[in-house]
């Protein structure tokens, strides 16, 4: 077994002192001192590349004069006031963010965060199915290997037996299908007649459960688990989004990690020109300066709220907090403002012109995604897809090597750790600020050369 001991690491245990009345989950244990555009800075003054933009949310540089400027100018007025009162603020961002959502979604419900937002979503669908007379429509649908949140109902969506095992009692048993895959596609067969064929998996699943049941299918437009940042084919989603037709099932799109710019346009669905019913929203919100999130839906959706029918079920202490609306006014205008997202699809095209060099590496498996999202897929043995044991430590030692060559990278949600099943390479995030530029860029793909070329003398001995 490969030990961490010996390794010339940094030496962060304990960084952030007594454990005993903090959460920490991550192995990074780097005492922060600030951050720049794209770095962030430790208190020995050492600098890290913020290589996967936070958990893919820090879509915006660190330390935005303007986003502090707009933060602190709305703290000098108010910072919060009873959700039941008339805030001008809420509603501009609103109207603001109705000009950038696909089509029809342009209704907007303000929570404080991503698993906030997905249980919003399943409660939007609910009501919206019992308006329209379908009262045993209750279900949702999902991916395996998917990530929705936290919270039990959107672990219970999520396909994550690691994550389920010690709630497993109070989770919903709701349904889950496959997700579009490239690893396991039949030789001959094209990526558009698979991707037709794995969307049928939803029809069979709905047949199943008895289409009078099924309210809603969710899922994340770039895959999860071991098929992050999978780009499914037209087809897919054009498939899809018949069979929610034809089953008067709502389609719910979780665009917490794509949205606003990170796969070169504000939301990733408008590359397939598919409108789901309800979006989710988070993390690039308000590039985390501030915890926010949103769920947009359709007018058809919002129509018996807005009438008085019913009662939306919904409200959030902190939902559609000042802060975090003034944070998400000025998100937009700077994205715009600063091309950000013509930026990013000039950068994607530098970050995966070192495909090739990333291939060439013994455990890089496979080299995927879109927009300034990449993924690589590590594993023990390209040949034969051997993955790496819990035991041997080698998400651990990654994190703590490129950490070593100055990069703060995102490894595995789901590896071996926490979901049994898992038998797949381990999935490592490159998602910087959309700001990045050409420099910025060949800094991030040479350390990260050096840093798997170092891994690997370890893990491969």
């Amino acid at each position: 077994m490969m030990s961490l001991a010996g390794q010339n690491l940094p030496d962060y245990q304990h960084a952030e002192g007594d454990y005993r009345h903090v959460f920490s989950y991550h192995p990074m244990n780097v005492p922060i001192a600030r951050a720049e555009g794209v770095y962030i800075y430790d208190e020995g003054g050492n600098r890290y590349f913020d290589a996967s933009g936070g958990p893919f949310s820090v879509n915006l540089p660190h330390n935005h004069p303007r986003m502090k400027a707009a933060i602190s100018a709305q703290l000098d007025k108010y910072a919060y006031t009873h959700p039941v009162m008339a805030d001008p603020l809420r509603a501009k961002f609103c109207s603001k963010l109705a000009e950038v959502t696909p089509g029809s979604l342009d209704h907007i419900y303000l929570v404080s965060g991503g698993s906030e937002a997905v249980e919003t979503a399943f409660k939007a669908a609910r009501q919206a199915q019992i308006t329209r007379g379908h009262a045993d429509k209750y279900k949702i649908i999902s991916h395996h290997d998917s990530y929705h949140g936290m919270t039990l109902a959107t672990l219970g969506a999520s396909g994550s037996p690691g994550s389920h095992k010690p709630f497993v009692p109070m989770l919903p048993k709701w349904p889950h299908i496959r997700q579009y895959s490239d690893f396991d596609r039949p030789e001959g067969v094209s990526r558009e007649e698979w991707g037709v064929e794995c969307a049928q998996a939803l029809e069979v699943a709905i047949h199943y459960e008895g289409a009078q049941t099924v309210a809603a299918f969710l899922a994340t437009p770039h895959g999860c688990g071991p098929d992050y940042a999978v780009v499914p084919p037209q087809s897919y989603w054009s498939t899809i989004r018949d069979i929610c037709d034809r089953y008067d099932v709502l389609l719910i799109v979780d665009e917490v990690v794509t949205g606003f710019g990170r796969t070169g346009e504000w939301f990733a669905m408008e590359h397939y020109g598919v409108m789901p019913d309800i979006m989710t929203l988070a993390k690039g919100i308000s590039s985390s300066y501030v915890p926010f999130g949103a769920v947009a839906v359709s007018a058809e959706i919002n129509q018996p709220f807005e009438a008085g029918e019913t009662h939306f079920v919904h409200g959030f202490t902190n939902g559609g907090h000042p802060l975090a609306c003034a944070a998400g006014c000025e998100l937009i205008d700077i994205i715009r403002d600063e091309q950000l997202l013509e930026n990013c699809r000039t950068q994607s095209e530098l970050l995966f012109s070192y495909k090739e060099t990333l291939l060439s590496h013994p455990t890089v498996k496979d080299v995927r995604g879109w927009g300034l999202m990449m993924v690589l897929e590590l594993v023990k043995d390209k040949k034969t897809m051997e993955y790496f044991e819990a035991e041997q430590q080698a998400e651990k030692l990654y994190q703590a090597i490129t950490l070593k060559h100055g990069l703060v990278m995102y490894g595995s949600l789901y590896g071996p750790r926490r979901q049994p099943a898992f038998r797949r390479g381990l999935p490592s995030w490159i998602s910087p600020p959309l700001s990045i530029n050409a420099d910025e860029m060949q800094d991030l793909m040479q350390s990260l050369d050096s840093a798997l070329t170092e891994w690997e003398s370890v893990v491969l001995g």
